[in-house]
């Protein structure tokens, strides 16, 4: 009988820990788990986009499935990149594959180098550039002339490429990479303000009751909560927890900026809970532990451990 109650607790033991490495396996982003043969997971959907849209991928159906055609393409694309060619999506295959996709959308696929005497959108496209740059500095006309001509070679000898004169490939992407760079600089800042009004409109609700399934801005329940501040920001999340753990753009622990969801597995397998990244570690959310909403440190002995992962979302201000 000893033997018998011993066997039965390993079983359970046993049980308990493939259904929790289920779990996490479920609720995982896309490049948290090595991906091969014979799996079966939504991020081989992804993975499979990701070689289609690199010419690796040619069926224009997409599963979750990773099977011959999945592992033959993935096969190529490592032996072009130089990668072990073991059939894994692995870490160092996710790296490649994300640089190349940016590459990919950096360089337009019916690219041509341009050069003195060609005229067109083009033209207009790298004249309006360079003078986000501050390099070309006269009217746009469209055409190829000795004045774009000469800020194209300004702009090859900042970024030490051959000065030719002639929007190459390599000049291309750099001149794409410096030009999304200010955009991304004014995103940001916009981003930084509006983050900042994200806390100061969900501190205004600081000691509100919590109550399960509200959201009226008397009460809330956590996902309530995240609903009725992110509405504020002509945000429309999904009600629940899961829901809006499987919407957004995924964050880094590391990336976290103010005004971004963060998602822990707590009474349940998967994301259970949510509450809005406010700074310095810490989030804002409507806790059943504490019966009202409050502010929690990322590292308490609670959520630490808890801790799932991170959404952003595209706000807009309302006001």
């Amino acid at each position: 009988m000893k033997y018998k109650i011993i066997s039965f607790s390993l079983t359970v033991i046993l049980v308990s820990s493939v259904l929790n490495i289920f779990a996490i396996s479920v609720f995982a982003d896309f490049g948290d788990i090595p991906l091969r043969k014979g799996i079966t997971h939504p991020d081989v959907c992804t993975l499979q986009k990701k070689l289609n849209t690199l010419g690796y991928f040619s069926d224009s159906q997409f599963t979750d499935y990773f099977g011959d055609k999945t592992y033959n393409a993935l096969v190529a694309f490592q032996r072009d990149e130089g990668l072990k060619q073991d059939g894994i999506a692995g870490n160092e295959t996710f790296k490649r594959l994300s640089l190349k996709i940016t590459q990919a959308e950096i360089l337009p696929k019916d690219f041509v180098p341009i050069k003195e005497g060609d005229k067109g959108d083009k033209v207009v496209d790298i004249q309006k550039k360079l003078r986000e740059l501050n390099i070309y500095k006269i009217e746009i006309n469209s055409f190829y002339d000795q004045a774009t001509k000469d800020a194209v070679i300004s702009f090859q000898a900042a970024n030490s490429l051959p000065q030719t004169g002639i929007v190459d490939s390599a000049t291309i992407i750099k001149l794409n990479t410096a030009h999304n760079s200010i955009i991304a600089d004014r995103a940001s800042e916009s981003r930084r303000l509006l983050n900042a009004k994200v806390v100061e409109y969900a501190k205004q609700f600081l000691g509100k009751p919590y109550a399960w399934g509200a959201s009226s801005g008397r009460a809330f329940d956590c996902s309530g909560f995240t609903v009725f501040i992110m509405k504020n920001f002509n945000v429309n999340l999904p009600r629940t927890a899961s829901g809006q753990f499987n919407s957004g753009t995924r964050v880094e622990k590391g990336e976290l900026q103010p005004g971004d969801l963060v998602f822990f597995t707590t009474y349940k397998k998967g994301p259970s809970h949510v509450g809005i990244y406010i700074g310095g570690n810490k989030f804002i959310h409507a806790s059943s532990g504490v019966d009202k909403v409050t502010i929690t440190d990322l590292d308490s002995s609670y959520y630490r451990k808890r801790y799932l992962g991170a959404r952003r979302y595209s706000l807009t201000d309302s006001k």
